[in-house]
Order: structure tokens, then C-alpha cells, then sequence
């Protein structure tokens, strides 16, 4: 019995004595650099596409139901095909006064939706004066403009619009 509570006590000790002195004052205790956050796995390294304009006036609402549907804010489209949505669903859209080129689309006035199906979205970027041949899109918080997700889609430089494909609703934003 006394040998066991001997090997006991000299464990505890021999443990405590090792993870003593693998610390050190001066080892952080934080990353000194915050990890990037990304859904996609794509870690976001662009600047938004700096595009000042839009009104906070400006708003649309339509109501799409399971049949199918587009809302449109002078060129940002959202095109909702058939079986994307359950039920009758209102839907508003705002292009807000930004320094960036930026739409905001909800769903019953919810900050997140998702969809059945995948939706188009059209970003109109004619009002931006120096837009590059290489944009992409980026699903972003609304609030701090952070690029959250990179989202595939088409650039049209001619039209000046980028199209990309999503199944829920948020922010989106332009990078270059």
C-alpha cells in the first residue's frame, strides 16, 4: 500500500515538474496573428472594390413563391428559380450607401436564408469608376464589410456585372 501511494505521489510530482518547464514567460499564450476565417477555405486577401454610391432609400420587395421569380434594384438581380423557396416568401433588396459596391438582400426581414435550390445574384458595378479585369465575389458581414466566403461566379466586363450562384442570403461584395 505504501508503495503504491509513494509511486502515486512521485507521478504527480514528475508531472507537474515536466509541465512546469515547458512554460516559459516568454511563450505566448495567444496566436500573435488572428487565423483568417473562411468558409470556403479560401482566405480572403482581396480589397473590396472601392465604388462609392447607393442610397439607403433605395429599396425593393417582391414577393416570390415555389414557382420561381426574380427581384430586381436597378442592375443587381436576384433571379430565384422554381423549387428554391418552399412557400410565398417576401424579399427585399437594398444597394446601400457604401464606399464599396455592396447588396444587401433578406428574406421575412431574417438576416440569413437559405434555399432550397441554389439563386443567381447580378452585381452591377457600372457606377464604379476603375473596376479591375479580375474581380471576384465575396460573401461578407454586412457590418464590419469582413470577407467571409469567396463566391464563384461569371465577371462580364463588358455589361459591367458579376454573377454569382448562392444558397442562402447575406451581404455580398466585390474584391479585387
Amino acid at each position: 500500500m505504501r508503495n503504491s501511494s509513494q509511486f502515486l505521489s512521485l507521478f504527480v510530482c514528475g508531472a507537474l515538474a515536466l509541465t512546469l518547464a515547458h512554460c516559459s514567460a516568454d511563450a505566448p499564450t495567444t496566436p500573435a496573428v488572428a487565423p483568417a476565417f473562411s468558409l470556403s477555405g479560401v482566405v480572403a486577401q482581396h480589397d473590396l472594390l472601392a465604388c462609392p454610391g447607393g442610397s439607403d432609400d433605395d429599396v425593393v420587395t417582391k414577393v416570390i413563391g415555389p414557382n420561381g421569380g426574380k427581384i430586381k434594384l436597378g442592375g443587381f438581380v436576384m433571379r430565384v428559380p422554381a423549387g428554391a423557396v418552399p412557400e410565398t416568401t417576401t424579399f427585399v433588396m437594398r444597394v446601400p450607401q457604401a464606399n464599396v459596391l455592396k447588396v444587401k438582400i433578406r428574406a421575412r426581414d431574417e438576416q440569413h436564408y437559405t434555399f432550397l435550390a441554389p439563386v443567381q445574384i447580378t452585381l452591377d458595378y457600372s457606377r464604379c469608376s476603375a473596376a479591375p479585369p479580375e474581380l471576384t465575389a465575396w460573401y461578407v458581414d454586412e457590418n464590419s464589410d469582413a470577407e467571409l466566403e469567396q463566391m464563384p461566379g461569371v465577371n462580364d466586363s463588358h455589361a459591367q456585372t458579376f454573377t454569382l450562384q448562392t444558397g442562402h442570403l447575406s451581404g455580398y461584395a466585390l474584391a479585387n
